[in-house]
């Protein structure tokens, strides 16, 4: 079995002037994630589920992945990602291109 190297190196993402976000250069889905407070748009619980969504199908399919988090100009939000080696990121992306329509959070990444 051939062993990957997974690269957590991130890129700002800027929405605008003042706010933005990181996100790892070799990502292949994310969901945001607002804690579990009864007003929280992006419910903890189902950040975690959706994304383990995402890590079932590699699993599935001997795709080696890390769960990563990253910060975002919002204090009250992290963003979760899941990232893989970077030559099998387009193979991931694509097991994955439909599941965001199943989902509420999760997200494909570029």
């Amino acid at each position: 079995m051939k062993t990957y190297k997974i690269n957590t190196k991130t890129k700002y993402i800027k929405t605008d002037g003042w706010r933005g976000y990181e996100q790892p250069i070799n990502a292949i889905a994310g969901a945001n994630n607002t804690g579990n407070f009864s007003d929280s748009p992006c419910p903890e619980s189902v950040c975690l589920s959706e994304l383990d969504m995402v890590k079932k199908i590699m699993l599935q399919n001997d795709i080696p992945y890390k769960l990563i988090w990253c910060e975002s100009s919002n204090v009250f939000c992290v963003h979760g990602y899941i990232v893989v080696p970077g030559l099998l990121k387009k193979r991931a992306k694509k097991l994955i291109q439909d599941l965001p329509a199943q989902t509420e959070l999760l997200y494909l990444c570029d």
